[in-house]
């Protein structure tokens, strides 16, 4: 893959992360101070309503997850030297997606995520290889 090729991957991908990790955050969010509105009684009466506010808390994590490695993306694309966060949270976004495979989420979610990440981790890490030999 081409030097040129994996920045135009970054920035395409970085892109899509930030609207992706907007959205989760904002959703996360929404279902959090909702639930807040709820007294630890009701939560603990219904399991399904703790398991939910768990997995929206868990959503909003990822979408910072994904937000960051957007922005890095987006920054190693523009100068190589600032490759290393994105490089890095390609590495954190493979590892959630494949424990999102493991624990229970959303299939299609957890293994276009997991997709998704290792092709920024092989733009980023093309990215790191050329800069360092250069």
């Amino acid at each position: 893959m081409s030097l040129r090729t994996s920045k135009l991957i970054l920035k395409i991908f970085g892109i899509f992360d930030i609207i992706c990790g907007v959205f989760l955050i904002i959703l996360g969010v929404v279902v959090l101070v909702g639930a807040s509105q709820l007294s630890p009684e009701e939560i603990a009466a219904d399991p399904s309503l703790s398991l939910g506010v768990s997995g929206m808390a868990i959503f909003f994590v990822l979408g910072l997850i994904a937000l960051l490695e957007g922005i890095f993306s987006l920054r190693g694309a523009k100068n190589a030297s600032k490759i290393m966060p994105a490089w890095i949270f390609a590495i954190i976004g493979v590892i959630a997606a494949v424990i999102g495979l493991f624990t229970g989420g959303s299939l299609g979610g957890s293994f276009t995520s997991l997709i998704i990440n290792i092709v920024i981790f092989i733009a980023a890490n093309n990215i790191k290889k050329s800069r360092v030999s250069n």
